[in-house]
């Protein structure tokens, strides 16, 4: 494996051949609908039994590094389970869907597509935004902030402006929205 373009396909063919509930977020699904912008990982938010993962991580590629121990992400509070392909500077984080109202929301709005040539399961681009503000906030992030304003200046008439203001008043991060235009 010498890209990280080739480590994301192969997470995606797993989980899509193993029927995992899953969606791609991060900096990839913010890629799909705002400015593009370079990055050495990929996170997936997915929904998956104890007992399976073992299993899963099974088919991952030996030249896959599989943390043993789920840590806890300091800015959500949100498990994850870290991957590293030792060959490439690419990292893949595994997060386990929460029982976060936002969380469950943006889950169960994914939308399917393809992306070369494989079927993903993406966050509508408005759960991206609110994700994005969410992180640019809580985690003192710029890039994450740019990635919003990426978004809005590439969709900004498509956007569901109420669905986004509603959770930014929810996640109490609604003076964000002031830091899109």
């Amino acid at each position: 494996m010498k890209y990280g373009d080739e480590a994301v396909s192969a997470i995606l063919d797993i989980l899509n051949e193993q029927n995992i509930p899953y969606t791609l977020v991060g900096s990839l699904s913010s890629n799909t609908y705002g400015e593009s912008r370079s990055t050495k990982d990929a996170d997936f938010v997915i929904q998956l039994d104890p007992d399976k993962r073992k299993a899963l991580f099974s088919a991952f590629p030996p030249e896959f590094d599989i943390e043993d121990q789920v840590r806890f992400e300091t800015i959500t509070g949100h498990t994850r389970q870290f991957i590293s392909i030792p060959s490439i500077p690419f990292e893949i984080e595994l997060f386990d869907l929460s029982d976060e109202p936002f969380d469950q929301s943006r889950f169960e709005r994914k939308i399917q597509t393809i992306m070369s040539g494989r079927t993903v399961w993406l966050p509508t681009p408005e759960d991206v935004v609110v994700q994005k503000l969410r992180w640019a906030k809580l985690g003192s992030r710029p890039k994450d902030l740019l990635d919003a304003q990426g978004i809005v200046r590439l969709r900004s008439e498509t956007l569901d402006w109420d669905y986004i203001k509603n959770w930014c008043k929810q996640l109490s991060i609604e003076d964000k929205v002031d830091d899109l235009n």
